[in-house]
């Protein structure tokens, strides 16, 4: 097979050209294996740059052999090879992007095209991010309000009652909202969006309503952001917006200029009312240099009057799977990529909110208190607000996956009792509110909660639960498998490194028998939480804990993980561990579990086994 000097000329073909990497080599497409090796190894040698001793020379054979490299590169591995056959350089970035290790063959090109078409979606949504909402509203309040009588008086039966009331259930809202956003230059957006809405009018007849608002937003700065809006169908005003973002707080400007008064200063007569802008400054502050709560201050002045408004919040993050540690230092953090928890309920999030509006017949008193469940993508949230029309309380749930969300909540209004569902999909999103009374009726809405927590109670035990173990023990199969198949070498060096302090341990373990002292009789290090998956993957470690005892005592700092002493090793990525030692102390057994990022002392009467 001879060398072709120009199979590497970077002006051949086009880089884009589904057979660009086969010219570089010059080389069919139906090449084997065996010559894309040797036609690599023929071109590299040619193109070296080391070869070369003219400068000019030797910076056009480096973009060669470049080339030659990466196209080695592509047609070398069989995966990458078949989908740059399929797709050109597209199908290479699918690959780099995704694991097809696991894909059948015959499966390989229906699954690269699928995920062809998943990219494709997303570049078009990250170029214009289209959002639509269609909403449906129903008014059921006649099921819950409304009486039937016969046409003597008497009430109709409970029967006929129900399918009266539910011949009068109607739909008395309907609206499509639309909107679209792309970046025109950088750090500058616009975002059009469209809404119709349809209902009823006076004397019931329906009424159409288009709007079309325009907004820019331009980011002068990371901290300075601006915003501008207005109708692009009528002449109304522009509602203007600003935010500046510091380290430790937030400072956001609103107001809103109409046509009318940019004329006061020529249309001015004596005696007229000046029309101002609105305004609304508020100020978002951290209130504590170590905390995430934060404090908010609104202040608002419209034509309708001043309003004000001042609130406290604060969120954490909980890991269930992690015991309160010893003193006030944070403790060990795990890696990002952790195994799922059987329950689904190891990690969660709270946040909560406390607030007070001053705003005349609108002032009150609110609070928020929500959790989120981050392994099952679960909302729940509890609003409840006191004002001087009533009382008002809320409470809802959502699920939400990396495409889809639902959602539901129920609010009991001074006047009405109103569910809502909602639920979207790419983007695309419904939206359902029901009203179920006309009327302030706190028995209606606390069984209309019921009967969704305890669907969402039923979900969670037959379908999530069940779910999540499973894709908890497929994890921890996958994580012993590649402990026995492919980290040999980790295996090989703990087996290496535990001889070699054993000699040390059986040292330390005649002192200490000698004077009935701490004798290491078992140490495994593995997994924290024990199921059928974690069989398997406990490492034994009582050689190394027994050469680190010294004078009857063993002492392991906390704050880190365990898997850097010499002897021990990490078993399964993303997993919390735990240290299970039983040991002897003045001949009595003990035996403790010390949690991977707990500091361990030994002896203690804690651990004495009755």
């Amino acid at each position: 097979m001879s060398t072709n000097a120009n199979a590497g000329n970077l002006g051949s073909i086009p880089a884009d050209d589904p057979e660009y990497y086969y010219s570089v080599l010059n080389l069919p497409k139906t090449a084997s294996e065996q010559e894309v090796r040797e036609r690599y190894r023929q071109l590299s040698i040619v193109f070296h740059p080391d070869k070369q001793v003219d400068e000019a020379r030797k910076e056009a054979a480096t973009r060669q052999f470049l080339e030659v490299q990466k196209a080695y590169e592509v047609l070398s591995d069989p995966i990458t090879r078949a989908a740059y056959d399929i797709l050109g350089l597209e199908g290479i970035e699918l690959v780099h992007s995704g694991d097809f290790e696991r894909v059948a063959g015959d499966k390989f090109e229906e699954e690269l095209r699928r995920r062809q078409r998943e990219l494709d979606r997303l570049r078009v949504e990250q170029a214009v991010y289209p959002k639509g909402t269609v909403t449906v509203g129903i008014d059921a309040s006649s099921i819950f309000d409304d009486e039937y009588e016969e046409e003597d008086g008497s009430p109709v039966s409970s029967w006929q009652n129900f399918w009266l009331a539910l011949n009068d259930v109607r739909k008395n809202q309907f609206a499509v909202r639309h909107r679209v956003q792309t970046e025109i230059k950088k750090g500058t957006t616009v975002v059009l969006t469209s809404r119709v809405s349809y209902g009823s009018g006076p004397g019931k007849r329906p009424v159409v309503s288009p709007t079309l608002f325009g907004t820019v937003r331009h980011q002068y700065s990371p901290r300075l952001n601006f915003q501008a809006t207005t109708s692009l169908l009528n002449v109304t005003g522009v509602a203007l917006k600003g935010v500046y973002t510091a380290d430790d707080y937030v400072v956001a400007c609103q107001s809103e200029v109409h046509p009318v008064m940019l004329l006061q200063p020529f249309t001015y007569r004596r005696g007229e009312t000046i029309l101002l802008p609105p305004l609304t400054v508020a100020i978002f502050r951290r209130l504590f240099p170590n905390s995430p709560t934060q404090g908010s201050l609104e202040v608002s002045l419209n034509p309708s009057g001043p309003a004000i408004s001042i609130g406290v919040t604060s969120s954490a993050f909980h890991d269930t799977s992690l015991e309160s540690t010893l003193d006030d230092e944070p403790p060990y953090v795990e890696p990002s990529v952790r195994a799922p928890s059987s329950s689904g309920l190891a990690l969660y999030s709270s946040d909560w909110q406390i607030g007070f509006d001053l705003a005349g017949i609108s002032s009150g008193l609110s609070g928020r208190y929500g959790i989120t469940l981050l392994e099952l993508g679960v909302h729940l949230q509890t609003v409840l607000r006191l004002g001087l029309t009533g009382l008002t309380w809320l409470v809802g749930g959502e699920w939400r996956g990396p495409n889809a969300a639902v959602g539901a909540n129920v609010s009991v209004n001074p006047d009405s009792v109103v569910l809502r569902l909602d639920a979207s999909y790419h983007g695309q999103a419904l939206s359902l509110p029901i009203i179920l009374s006309h009327e302030h009726n706190e028995a209606l809405g606390f069984w209309t909660a019921v009967l969704p927590c305890t669907a969402l109670g039923l979900f969670y035990y037959f379908d999530l639960r069940p779910r999540r173990r499973k894709e908890r023990i497929e994890y921890l199969r996958e994580a012993y498998r590649q402990l026995h198949e492919e980290k040999s070498d980790l295996l090989r060096q703990w087996q290496e490194t535990v001889y070699l302090l054993q000699d040390t341990a059986s040292r330390h373990m005649r002192a200490e028998e000698a004077c009935d002292g701490l004798i290491i009789l078992d140490a495994r290090y593995g997994p924290s939480e024990r199921d059928e998956g974690t069989e398997g993957l406990d490492v034994d470690v009582t050689v190394p804990v027994q050469a680190l005892v010294n004078s009857s005592q063993l002492y392991i700092p906390g704050k880190r993980s365990k898997a850097g002493i010499p002897g021990f090793y990490d078993p399964v990525t993303g997993v919390p561990k735990t240290l299970r030692v039983r040991y002897k102390f003045r001949g009595r057994m003990h035996y403790a579990e010390i949690p991977d990022y707990m500091p361990v002392v030994l002896p203690l009467k804690d651990h004495l086994v009755e």
